[in-house]
């Protein structure tokens, strides 16, 4: 009689867990929001959809499955802090540092000279020119706050697909949080 009552236990508490937790959250007791401390875009979309000047290549190629930390530069003030920050980010990830690279988009011509300098400054980051101005403009579309004055960093999916962005008041220990989990 006990190996009967231990065995109908046993094949009863999954199906039991499985139906409560079924009525705990269509009964409106899920769970409110996200732990990101990042803001997601308003609305998918891909990189890869994006051409470089002459609509011949992809703006930026996908083919080494990193994780790209990103900053669109419009002002080299304001975009300054936000460059720092992503190379103290990627330096801080440690050992996960070679599943990350640092990519900074720009459409303004007066800002190459600026952007040069910050190569030299920064040797492992890649510089990439949004011809048309047509990412800063699905930037601008898809957030909630002003990509040409914030100059905020953003996180792009080892497929091209555009995650998120970090407010520029965020703790660089929380976005390090968030980026440990993405990757």
């Amino acid at each position: 009689m006990k190996s009967k009552f231990f065995l109908a236990t046993l094949l009863l508490t999954p199906i039991l867990v499985v139906t409560f937790s079924t009525l705990y959250f269509t009964m409106g007791m899920s769970p409110d929001g996200t732990k990101n401390n990042g803001v997601f875009f308003k609305s998918y979309f891909d990189l890869n959809d994006f051409k470089n000047g002459e609509g011949k290549q992809d703006l930026i190629k996908f083919e080494d499955g990193k994780w790209i930390l990103s900053v669109y530069v419009t002002n080299m003030e304001t975009s300054k802090s936000s460059i720092y920050l992503s190379r103290q980010l990627n330096v801080a990830l440690n050992r996960d540092i070679n599943k990350l690279k640092r990519v900074l988009f720009y459409s303004n011509k007066l800002l190459e000279t600026n952007l040069n300098d910050i190569k030299l400054q920064y040797p492992r980051i890649e510089i990439i020119e949004d011809k048309n101005g047509v990412l800063l403009s699905v930037l601008q579309r898809n957030s909630q706050i002003d990509f040409n004055i914030e100059n905020p960093i953003f996180v792009i999916d080892p497929y091209g697909r555009a995650v998120m962005y970090f407010l520029p008041d965020t703790d660089p220990k929380l976005i390090l949080k968030d980026l440990k989990v993405l990757i």
